[in-house]
């Protein structure tokens, strides 16, 4: 069959190692199936699945059908097809029109696309990328350059950002003008159905490739886990590891922001007659189900946990799964389990975060103990208990412009200069929204002259700056990350914590900060007393009552 000169655009999939071809494709939602037989290469298995649809009028057909005879607008129907190609050994799918439908995706390579596509165009010849950032926003976005540039020019962070697709210019000018990389490959060259296995070949070589890293060395270091099977293995060693009570790295967390004011306690969904705490950890659960010996990994996903507000009313509830955070090593790679997602990391890339981490010092002066309603009660009652060390700063707003609007300076400050922010323990989410509030303060109080006027307007005249016109010094001030929590032993973070925490410092090291990390360590008996679920709707005393002893309504845990 003679070349075609016309591109023809073609979206690629690359099937998993060891994968059958019966478990590639979804031969029940196509109409019809046949098989192709390319005369340049007889070898060659190629399986087309086609699916059409009756012509019916366009759905907006109804906007005008009190005013129009439904036949003027014509009928539209459309078709799909997916292309099974089998290469030495490797599957290929090619897709056409809403062909994807037609795969079972759980069977193909996550990334295919990325990597090849990475290995064929230049640092410097990006037109696109769509990226996930692990802050504690979770964005999904797409950043589009009117010219060819370098992935830092769309503001990607290396270390918190994850490339989830891009496209480019080629070097290699038989891939077309521009080339797209996801899960899958979409590129626009003149070849023809006969010439495939040749252009196939070598996608399947590219794929392998690891050239890309010589560009784009970061990309490797965190890839989220969508292979179902792996997810499988990974919730099974999960659970062994709790049943045996092997819990090092496993622990619990609220998954997500919450108004802790709004919060009276936490309660385990089960079929036992469960208490109410302060905040939540794996210990409790285990109690509550019964013991590690029934988890299970339906237990997981069946059980839930509710936060209740004042009145005894659900305010938040989710799966237990969720709430569960686990760094795990599994064959010689390191897996971290948050909000219900798996992530690869790069194993050097955790040993040099933990360095970082390891080097942020921790706060060297004495905190109160915790046993308070929300993170609001304890700065004001840390404030009232020694008035000569601490300003209460929290809930004193600035309004100062420039995109930022509503700003928080910090939740205490000292007359030694120190900022404190403080924040109940949680999952990365939450504690990325600590992190980034201590940056943008702290930013523009070195680098704005109003704002620290404002700063200075909203502290008491005990705690006030003797000049806001200056910028100041060097390792002047400090800024310390106060994170409340009942777990025993050393502050533990996780890692994607650990990682915001190192990059915060960082920034805020730049800036001339001196920067540390702090542990406000629970009262014992607040975190450990609990209350029996009530037997009816009535309703439930607030957190008060949880601290005034009442025969019959509360339970040592």
């Amino acid at each position: 069959m003679p070349a075609t000169e016309n591109p023809i655009h073609l979206t690629v999939h690359l099937a998993r190692n060891g994968v059958r071809a019966e478990e590639l494709l979804n031969r029940t939602a196509a109409t019809s199936i046949h098989g192709l037989k390319l005369p340049g290469n007889p070898a060659v298995d190629a399986t087309l699945l086609v699916k059409t649809s009756e012509p019916k009028p366009p759905d907006w057909s109804n906007f005008f059908a009190a005013y129009l005879d439904p036949n003027v607008l014509g009928e539209n129907s459309s078709s799909s097809a997916a292309l099974l190609i089998n290469v030495d050994g490797k599957y290929f799918a090619l897709t056409f029109g809403s062909g994807r439908f037609l795969l079972e995706t759980d069977n193909f390579e996550d990334g295919f696309g990325l990597k090849v596509a990475l290995n064929c165009i230049g640092e410097g010849t990006v037109r696109s990328i769509d990226k996930h950032s692990l802050d504690h926003l979770l964005r999904h976005t797409r950043e589009q350059a009117s010219r060819d540039a370098r992935t830092s020019e769309f503001g990607f962070d290396v270390e918190q950002d994850l490339l989830k697709a891009v496209t480019g210019k080629p070097k290699d000018k038989r891939y077309g003008e521009r080339i797209t990389g996801a899960d899958s490959l979409q590129i626009a060259v003149p070849v023809t159905i006969d010439q495939l296995p040749e252009l196939l070949e070598r996608l399947g070589n590219l794929f392998l490739d690891t050239a890309y890293r010589e560009n784009f060395p970061w990309v490797d270091q965190i890839s989220e886990i969508r292979d179902t099977s792996l997810e499988d293995q990974l919730l099974g060693l999960l659970v062994s590891k709790i049943q045996a009570n092997e819990l090092k790295n496993i622990w619990m967390a609220v998954p997500e922001l919450v108004e802790w004011d709004q919060v009276r306690g936490f309660r385990f969904i089960s079929r036992r007659r469960t208490l109410e705490f302060r905040d939540i950890n794996l210990a409790r659960f285990l109690d509550a189900i019964g013991g590690s010996a029934q988890l299970s990994i339906e237990a997981l996903m069946r059980y839930r946990v509710r936060c209740l507000k004042h009145d005894g009313e659900r305010l938040r509830e989710w799966h237990v799964y969720k709430c569960l955070y686990a760094e795990l090593e599994h064959d010689g790679e390191t897996f971290v389990l948050s909000g219900a997602r798996w992530y690869r990391v790069k194993s050097d890339f955790v040993r040099e975060t933990d360095a970082a981490y390891n080097r942020i010092p921790t706060y060297d002066g004495s905190l109160p103990e915790y046993a308070d309603d929300s993170e609001e009660e304890y700065a004001a009652r840390v404030a009232t208990l020694e008035p000569k060390r601490f300003a209460l700063m929290d809930q004193k707003i600035i309004f100062h412009g420039g995109g930022h609007g509503q700003i928080e300076f910090c939740d205490l400050f000292t007359k030694d200069l120190d900022m404190f922010h403080v924040k109940q323990y949680g999952q990365s989410s939450t504690l990325s929204h600590l992190f980034a509030q201590g940056m943008v303060s702290g930013e523009l109080f070195q680098m704005d002259r109003e704002f620290r006027r404002k700063v200075n307007e909203k502290l008491p005249p005990s705690h006030r700056l003797s000049d806001v016109v200056e910028r100041p010094k060097q390792d002047k001030f400090r800024v310390v990350f106060a994170i409340i929590s009942d777990h025993s032993g050393a502050l533990r973070l996780p890692f994607f914590s650990r990682l915001n925490l190192k990059n915060a410092a960082r920034r805020l090291q730049a800036y001339g900060f001196r920067v540390a990390k702090a542990k406000v360590e629970v009262d014992e008996r607040f975190s450990k007393t609990g209350r029996l679920q009530p037997k009816s709707r009535k309703r439930i005393a607030g957190p008060a009552a949880m601290r005034s002893p009442v025969p019959g309504t509360r339970i040592g845990a």
